[in-house]
């Protein structure tokens, strides 16, 4: 019998054996991931974001999207949807988590895991209200409003569904030569980081590269909507591997535009082919990622509103409105921090100076480093303090909500990364 007993136990050693080692193998996917994308392309006749007021859309020269990727560890799933827009606001920030949550079935997705960035190209509706027909009427189109929120809020449910085990890898290289600071040259953060996540066949399920740069090639005569030079990086980057592919844009206040001696598609096609380029040649050398569990944090803080323009704006509902204390005497937002394994994402609620890319970055332990520019709102320019108000910064100070800003961000993100 004692024979028996112990020929047993071996027996149930090597079945679980047999049973646990696909699993803990070190090759072995942990996390799963999946993608979805979809056009938000516009009707024509809708007020387009930046440059003058009244510019309206004649038509769509190349798709712009809403594209979700989804990680889950089987504990904290996080949802991360690049939106091809000038910027989303807080508010519909909200909408679209809101939506997603409820719609998703498969696992808990709660809506302050749901993480908004916009690509912000000038050639793409107006979300924030300020690009109108005159100053008393809002450039917001409710349907396409409506229409951005379900296609986004969908993205993340078919993300969810698409979910498969995956291989994460990263590659971090440097973009010089077409991106400048303009009035703060000396200011800039050249990091391409890049995360490619690829199913068990080897097959890319979705990258993620992070740059900054404003998408300003085309200027205020063209009406037709367009990702500018990202969607030239899109196409660039789907010829050349399967899957989505994010751009997440970065820090780009201050003033981190194109160099453009020419406003052209062709300009935006050979700018948006170079970044991809060099993405596709740091991918040949990219290394592991150790990524068996998620992170997340997020803190939602406010900011004293010092810019009498923008109150104006919130309180005349031209600019969806956020005001908040007894007077209505601060703005409400938000920033998050997630990591993914050892790559660690953290956003900036507007356009931020590169010198808050590189205090975000130092304030991160992990490998690979993302910022995510215009992350979850779109409150204009968030510069430092000190050259708040100063030449050359009039402009950003001009359409910034107050010299605060910078230092509530901060003080936030400092409380929320680990």
């Amino acid at each position: 019998m004692k024979k028996y007993s112990v020929q047993v136990r071996l027996l149930l050693t090597l079945v679980c054996w047999a049973i646990l080692i696909p699993f803990c193998g070190a090759d072995q996917p942990s996390i799963l991931v999946g993608a979805s994308s979809a056009d938000i392309n516009p009707p024509e006749g809708i007020c387009m974001g930046g440059y003058g007021k009244n510019r309206l859309t004649t038509g769509v020269h190349d798709n712009l999207y809403a594209k979700a990727v989804v990680f889950d560890d089987g504990k904290t799933p996080v949802a991360l949807v690049a939106v091809d827009s000038i910027g989303v606001p807080y508010a519909d920030v909200k909408k679209i988590r809101a939506e997603a949550s409820s719609r998703v079935k498969d696992i808990a997705l709660p809506p302050e895991r749901i993480i908004i960035s916009s690509t912000h190209s000038h050639s793409t509706p107006d979300m924030s209200g300020i690009w109108g027909p005159d100053f008393k009427t809002t450039g917001r189109d409710a349907g396409y409003v409506a229409k951005l929120v379900d296609t986004a809020a969908n993205q993340i449910v078919l993300a969810v569904k698409n979910r498969k085990p995956a291989k994460l890898m990263y590659a971090v290289t440097k973009c010089h030569g077409w991106a400048v600071n303009v009035i703060d040259p000396g200011v800039f953060d050249f990091s391409v980081t890049t995360l490619q996540c690829v199913d068990e066949q080897g097959e890319t399920i979705a990258t993620l590269t992070n740059f900054a740069c404003h998408p300003t090639i085309l200027d205020d005569p063209n009406t037709l909507a367009s990702a500018d030079w990202i969607g030239y990086f899109y196409k660039r980057m789907s010829k050349a591997l399967p899957g989505e592919h994010l751009f997440l844009q970065g820090a780009i206040g201050g003033w981190v535009q194109p160099f453009n001696y020419r406003r052209t598609f062709e300009v935006a096609e050979e700018y948006g082919g170079d970044l991809a380029k060099k993405t596709l040649a740091a991918l040949k050398e990219a290394k592991p990622l150790n990524a068996s569990e998620i992170r997340f944090a997020s803190k939602v803080f406010e900011i004293p509103l010092e810019n009498a323009m923008f109150r104006k704006l919130f309180e005349a509902g031209i600019v969806p409105g956020r005001l908040t204390g007894d007077n209505g005497e601060n703005v409400e937002t938000e920033v998050a921090w997630f990591a993914v394994g050892s790559a660690e994402f953290a956003t900036h609620p507007g356009e931020t100076s590169p010198a808050f890319s590189l205090k975000t970055k130092a304030l991160m332990k992990g490998e690979p480093r993302f910022i995510l520019g215009l992350g979850l709102d779109q409150l204009g320019y968030i510069i430092e303090k000190e050259k708040f108000g100063k030449n050359p910064f009039e402009y950003n100070s001009l359409v910034s909500i107050g010299k605060e800003t910078g230092p509530r961000m901060m003080e936030a993100l400092a409380s929320i990364i680990p």
